[in-house]
This record gives C-alpha cells, structure tokens and sequence, in this order.
C-alpha cells in the first residue's frame, strides 16, 4: 500500500489528535447550521426578491426598492457561502490542498482586495488529509493576520517539494511587530503532526512563515495487512479483526508483527495512531 511518503510522526498520546478532530468536527457542525438555517433562507428570500423584480416592473419606485434588497442579499450570501468554506473546505476534501488554496486566495482578494499570488508545485500525490487541513489552516490564519492586523498589501505563497522535503511559505509586507497570535492553534498542529514552523522577517523586513515537513520512504503493505490495520485503527480487537477477515487469531498476530516492522512502531496504540494520521482508516464512532 502506498502511504503517499508520509512523514515519520507518531505518539501514543492521543489527547492532542482527539482534540484537533473535536474541533473540525465543530466546524463542520457550524457549516451544516449555516447552510441550513442561513444560506437556504437567503436562497429563498433571494428567489422571492426576483419574482417581485417581475411583478413590479410597471412601478419604478418600487422596483428600485427590491432590487435594492436583492443586492443586499446576494452580498450576505456570498458571505454566508465564504465562512461555509471557510468552516469546511469542501475543495480541499475532494480535489486536494492546491484547488482549496487557489480558491481561498481568490475568496480573500474578493473580500478584502488584499492580491495573493501562488506559486504552487502541483504535487503528484496527494498528501494525507490531515496534514492538508493543517496546512490550509495556516494559510487562512496568516491571511486573517495580514487582512486584519497587519494592514498588508501584497501576500504570496509558495508550495514546493524537494526530494523528500514539502515546504509551504507564506510571506506579506504586514506591519512590523504584528501580532502572530493567532498563528498559534494552526502551528501547534503542524508541529503535532510531525512538522516545523519557522517565523521570520523576510529580505525586506517583511513577515514570513516556513513550514516544512520531512518525509519518509513509501511504507508498502499487503493487502491483508491493510484490512488488519484498517480494523485496528477502528478499535478492533485480535479476536474481533479475526471473526471480520474469517482468519484465526494467530493469523492476526503474525500480520500484525509484520506492520509493526514495517512501520518501525511497537505497539498497536502507535500503529493505530500511525495509520489514522495517513489516512488510512477512520477514527471510531
């Protein structure tokens, strides 16, 4: 099984991965109650506001008035529309980091006027949805930072790979001494999955971000061993993961040896841990 050369990080502490995934998980709640208490009701109303735009025709004063109230409408819907994505970044989950970028720098200039060029190496896989979530979360924090606190005018990000180095870097012309606070959350979670953050002042005295994260040769497993760790990470017993494959225990056993070897851990706690940050299998319940 190719593991998309993900990087060596792994903890038997599980409090930080548990509360990183309660909070997406709230985000994604709060997307789902804005698109069905806020941005349905505006589809509708926006709808309405067009049919009277018709039945009013013949009346110039009012028919200035609904216009009026449909512009209105479509700027909060599209600003509904924006923090939905902002929430839940539904680009990033089915085309990847780069097409999500793209669109949250687009979304940014549109709102703020603030211009984000990207230089972005398209990558020839995709890298594990975790570490893609925090990677676009760094980037919207620090586009938040130059929007609002450091007045910036210009914003470029840079995505590229070398060899077996992945190095996002973000950089503004903010003001000097800008608070970089709320960068925290999004750098902790870098660092929690296995990667470094970097701050420093750029050739020009400007703020800049280096992320990297290193990466470690393919982890090839065989296809029973992907159904064992796939049961595995889902909370699954030996004896449980035996009765669902229809093998013996010892079975078990031995296919689980051979992914510890594998990937260099030694209990099914890091295992476990191992293959939810790759994506491998989902967190149970």
């Amino acid at each position: 099984m190719d593991d998309q050369s993900a990087p060596e990080f792994f903890s038997s502490d599980s409090a930080p991965e548990d509360a990183a995934a309660a909070g997406e998980a709230e985000r994604r709640r709060l997307a789902d109650l804005l698109e069905s208490e806020i941005i349905s009701p505006l589809n509708l109303l926006l709808a309405q506001a067009g049919a009277y735009e018709q039945t009013l025709a013949a009346n110039p004063q009012a028919h200035v008035a609904v216009s009026v109230l449909a512009n209105l409408t479509r700027q909060l819907l599209q600003q509904a529309r924006d923090l939905k994505n902002n929430l839940r970044p539904a680009l990033l989950e089915t085309l990847g980091l780069e097409p999500a970028l793209e669109a949250l720098a687009a979304q940014v200039a549109r709102a703020s006027g603030l211009p984000v060029t990207l230089l972005l190496e398209r990558q020839r896989e995709r890298l594990p949805l975790p570490i893609e979530l925090a990677l676009f979360r760094a980037v919207q924090d620090m586009l938040d930072r130059a929007v609002h606190g450091g007045r910036a005018t210009r914003a470029v990000i840079r995505l590229e790979r070398r060899e077996q180095t992945l190095t996002l870097t973000l950089a503004d012309n903010s003001l000097p001494h800008t608070d970089t606070g709320g960068l925290r959350a999004s750098l902790a979670r870098i660092e929690q999955l296995g990667g470094q953050a970097e701050e420093r002042a750029g050739r020009e005295g400007n703020f800049e971000l280096e992320i990297r994260f290193f990466f470690a040769p393919a982890v090839e497993l065989t296809a029973r061993e992907v159904e064992v760790i796939q049961r595995l990470a889902e909370g699954l017993t030996n004896k449980e993961i035996a009765r669902a494959l229809k093998v013996s225990a010892r079975t078990v056993n031995f296919h689980l040896d051979n992914i510890y070897a594998k990937l260099g851990v030694s209990t099914r706690t890091e295992a476990a841990v191992y293959a939810l940050r790759r994506g491998w299998a989902r967190r149970p319940g």
